[in-house]
């Protein structure tokens, strides 16, 4: 069920460079929310920009909290930052498709860059006692700019940074580690799943599908309206045509894509 209602900042906290924690109170739609589906966020004030912004879903109590994370890039998110426990946002969500655990996938591979932790996290959160382990890879610039997932000391899940001048965890980029953290792992009890940058979900998607893995992929676009109106969202299909990852997505698998058209390589 989507809700399009007000939600109470609880909490705002900073938790690495222009990385920012925010839990907000939404009520029911707390219960309602999956791994990879998002929120669409609108501060009250003058201040704020005419359009909402989107903020993939980090995790929720099922009770009436949610947690996102954000990174301060812009106006809106300047604003964000500063608010504090208490004030009003307006919230609509959840949106978009959600990622899906497959029948007889016992081992789960997620691969996250920059702001592309929060829904990996909330996978992790959701589905770690069901199946048998997960390995999430976690890259970054710089250990600035590593968003270290605190929640995530839970048994079954395996994390390991890397990051490009190697300043935390292993140097390189996180798309690295895929492999090796493939070595051994069978084609129909494995899957891969990755949020990030473009180019760094192609690279996933490409090592996957070399290794006869399933594949999905949330993407990051800008999404002006969230429900697929505005069209500013495409993402090309394999096979042509275009996706809009605000109504079609954000989660995607992966062979559905046109990658060749989507980055230009």
């Amino acid at each position: 069920m989507r809700y399009c209602s007000r939600a109470v900042v609880i909490s705002n906290e900073r938790i690495a460079d222009s990385f920012y924690l925010m839990g907000l109170g939404v009520g029911q739609m707390a219960a309602d929310c999956s791994p990879g589906e998002f929120i669409h966020l609108r501060g009250l004030t003058a201040e704020w920009p005419f359009l909402r912004r989107p903020f993939s879903i980090y995790s929720t109590d099922g009770e009436g909290r949610i947690e996102i994370v954000y990174k301060v890039v812009g106006k809106a998110t300047a604003i964000m930052s500063d608010a504090i426990p208490g004030d009003i946002l307006d919230v609509m969500g959840p949106l978009g498709t959600a990622f899906t655990l497959r029948p007889g996938v016992s081992r789960v591979i997620a691969v996250g860059g920059g702001v592309g932790i929060p829904p990996l996290v909330f996978f992790c959160q959701r589905y770690a006692a069901a199946i048998d382990g997960i390995d999430l890879l976690v890259g970054a610039g710089t250990a600035a700019e590593l968003v270290v997932p605190v929640s995530l000391i839970v048994e079954g899940i395996g994390v390991t940074y890397y990051t490009e001048d190697g300043t935390k965890g292993e140097k390189g980029l996180v798309t690295d580690g895929l492999r090796p953290a493939l070595e051994g792992v069978g084609s129909d009890d494995a899957e891969v799943i990755a949020c990030g940058p473009r180019g760094m979900l192609a690279e996933v998607a490409r090592i996957a599908g070399e290794l006869g893995l399933g594949c999905q992929v949330s993407v990051e676009e800008v999404m002006a309206c969230g429900v697929g109106a505005c069209l500013s969202c495409a993402v090309p299909r394999a096979g042509g045509g275009y996706f809009h990852a605000c109504k079609d997505g954000p989660v995607f698998e992966s062979t559905h894509i046109d990658w060749e058209r989507w980055t230009g390589e």
